[in-house]
């Protein structure tokens, strides 16, 4: 394992904020997660699993951690299941699966990693399809050790997983899934349709993706809209014009830019919001 250090943060996430890892390493091996987890150990300090970075920004400064990403990314195929590893970028896996005739577009114009994916099982919309639906079980390490996880044991909902809660440190490695096989023509044209549908009605710029989760089966952007919050700008960073959900990084926004923003739009909706989006601070600490 290549454990780098005072590397910078803002490149790996898709915001492009954040400050730099006291310590970082990408895994490729296995053997490399027990590594990590002695590493920080050794050093009394916190781990952070690190995906696509399209849900995370981290704080301005140094990030008293080690920042891990899972790059390993083999896909195999045994008729209609599939094992993935989890630094698998998800418009690739999604492509690579529809010209194989196996059927994952409930993921289409979703930027970030299988494993993000897998923690917040990601979808389509509050009333949508999700990941989970696909999913037997997941390989994960931890302090522990190897762990397959059944399918039950994950705890997925709306946005969730047991991956968000539990107080182990947890690195997803891989995930089994089951696929619905068809036509490779048509799950290219429903991909096409899925990515016209969302750069029609999403920004495709420096954002971390939806920011909140719907309330009572509410998408979040209705109550920032009615609120008169579009086009909001504290600092670099704006709530999206296009999509009231969303934050854009408009202008070298900084986290701090970003976490007024979200405590600006907590108090003009009056409702108890809950950030989908990971702000993690110095200590390694989360701020919502």
């Amino acid at each position: 394992m290549d454990i780098q250090e005072n590397v910078s943060l803002a490149p790996k996430t898709t915001m492009q904020i954040g400050g730099n890892a006291l310590y970082y390493a990408d895994l490729y091996k296995p053997e490399e997660c027990e590594e990590a987890i002695a590493f920080a150990i050794e050093k009394e300090i916190p781990l952070i699993l690190l995906g696509g970075g399209s849900n995370t920004i981290f704080e301005d400064g140094t990030i008293q951690a080690l920042v891990v990403r899972v790059a390993a990314d083999k896909i195999e195929i045994n008729g209609n299941e599939v094992k993935i590893e989890c630094g698998k970028n998800l418009p690739d896996l999604v492509d690579e699966l529809a010209k194989k005739g196996l059927d994952l577009s409930v993921l289409t114009g979703i930027p970030g990693s299988l494993g993000g994916a897998i923690v917040g099982n990601a979808g389509q919309g509050p009333k949508g399809a999700w990941i989970d639906s696909y999913i037997n079980k997941v390989n994960v390490f931890t302090e522990d050790g190897w762990e397959e996880m059944k399918k039950s044991k994950c705890h997925f909902g709306y946005r969730e997983s047991v991956f968000k809660h539990t107080e182990k440190t947890n690195i997803i490695w891989s995930s089994t899934l089951t696929l619905p096989p068809a036509d490779p023509e048509t799950i290219k044209e429903t991909i096409k349709e899925g990515l016209h549908s969302r750069m029609a009605s999403q920004p495709f710029t420096m954002t971390a993706g939806s920011c909140f989760k719907a309330l009572n089966g509410v998408p979040a952007w209705k109550y920032i809209d009615a609120a008169g919050l579009k086009g909001r700008q504290e600092g670099g960073v704006q709530v999206s014009e296009k999509h009231a959900n969303f934050l854009i990084n408009k202008d070298n926004g900084t986290y701090r830019d970003a976490v007024s923003l979200v405590q600006t739009i907590e108090g003009f909706v009056g409702e108890p919001l809950d950030v989908e989006m990971r702000f993690i601070k110095k200590n390694g600490s989360t701020e919502f």
